[in-house]
């Protein structure tokens, strides 16, 4: 009896260190049917500076006949962050995705206008 109360103690022992371990999931994220849009590039947003040149990204094969690439862009957050590309499901059949970018605008500043399904 001691050596199985042993071996139960150990197998818990390690099952709640395992419970600790932290994973971090270094796939592509996960399609969704929603685009996905830093918070900050919702609104308004308006910057003083030109956007960097795109960066090249490396498209994935695409996980069904019904996902659409939708390229990455720079986002303003307080400074330039690159903002990953990845698949999105179409919400409908035949859907298109008109994909976000930075306009002019008036005094050499730029706007964000949105991505969206059309």
């Amino acid at each position: 009896m001691g050596k199985l109360h042993s071996v139960l103690v150990a197998f818990i022992a390690v099952g709640a260190l395992e419970a600790c371990v932290v994973r971090t999931y270094a796939g592509p994220p996960p399609a969704t049917n929603e685009p996905v849009v830093a918070e900050e590039q919702q609104g308004d947003v308006e910057v003083a500076q030109q956007p960097p040149p795109p960066q090249q990204e490396v498209i994935t094969a695409r996980p069904s006949p019904n996902h659409v690439w939708v390229a990455g862009h720079w986002a303003w957050r307080g400074r330039w962050v690159w903002v990953a590309g990845h698949w999105q499901r179409q919400p409908r059949a035949g859907a298109a995705w008109i994909p976000g970018h930075w306009e002019r605008i008036q005094d050499g500043r730029h706007r964000w206008v949105p991505g969206h399904w059309q």
